[in-house]
């Protein structure tokens, strides 16, 4: 979402209603709609609120993947979600982009996430 950052809690990136689906075995680039990740040099913080929903067949593993130069630099966290769960996690901004990769087991079925990036500036 390229619109001029305000003071306060930014919406930053958000999956469709829908959410993400990967298929059993799988790997998804979240973010791949945002040409070279979610761009958040210019937040004090960044908070991720990822769910895999309750349909889901099985675990989705998350990667918060730092980028900067347009390079993937180092993984900035992995989170684990069984069906049903949900998760809220902030960071101070980690450097000039974020990227989102999801992972599903080979002996999972169809999953569905939702993710939401907010970046916080005072």
């Amino acid at each position: 979402m390229s619109q001029r950052a305000q003071r306060g809690n930014n919406l930053l990136f958000m999956t469709e209603p829908a959410g993400q689906t990967i298929e059993a075995g799988k790997t998804v680039v979240v973010t791949e709609m945002e040409a070279g990740g979610i761009h958040v040099q210019p937040f004090y913080t960044i908070r991720v609120i990822a769910g895999n929903r309750i349909v889901s067949e099985g675990s989705v593993t998350l990667k918060l993947i730092t980028k900067i130069d347009q390079v993937n630099f180092l993984v900035l966290d992995i989170l684990i979600l069984d069906p049903g769960e949900q998760l809220t996690r902030t960071y101070h901004a980690p450097g000039l982009d974020l990227v989102m990769k999801a992972e599903v087991p080979e002996d999972s079925g169809v999953n569905a996430i939702d993710v939401a990036v907010f970046g916080f500036k005072f």
